[in-house]
């Protein structure tokens, strides 16, 4: 059973190595973290980098990851607003590309209630 185990790490690993799934890149240092010193840590890590793997850090992934939301749901609204509305005037577009999460969820959770886009100052003004 350890030598499947065993098996299965050498196999992530390799992927990451060879960029079969980088995201496991991470999971491979902690995986080994405990076999390795620390000049060893630091090969592997500068290995990793001078592969073009980005190291994240669970702060810098977290950042990332709320980047990524906080865009999808600024184009999830303008998706919405230009199917309801055809044609959004480009100011609302970049004033809702500068809109906090909180607003956002408001326009969305009110889709139904905005009849012109001219609605949407109730909502963007504030910001």
């Amino acid at each position: 059973m350890d030598e499947m185990k065993e098996y299965d790490n050498k196999t992530i690993l390799i992927g990451a190595a060879f960029r079969v799934d980088p995201t496991k890149a991470s999971e491979v240092t902690k995986m080994y973290a405990d076999r390795l010193n620390e000049e060893q840590k630091k090969y592997v890590i500068n290995n990793l980098k001078e592969a073009n793997f980005k190291i994240y850090t669970e702060e810098e992934l977290k950042k990332s990851m709320e980047k990524g939301i906080e865009k999808g749901m600024k184009n999830l609204v303008i998706r919405l607003l230009r199917k309801k509305f055809s044609d959004i005037p480009e100011k609302y577009i970049k004033l809702i590309e500068d809109a906090d999460e909180k607003t956002l969820l408001q326009i969305a959770d009110d889709i139904f209630e905005i009849k012109k886009t001219e609605d949407l100052d109730r909502y963007l003004n504030d910001n």
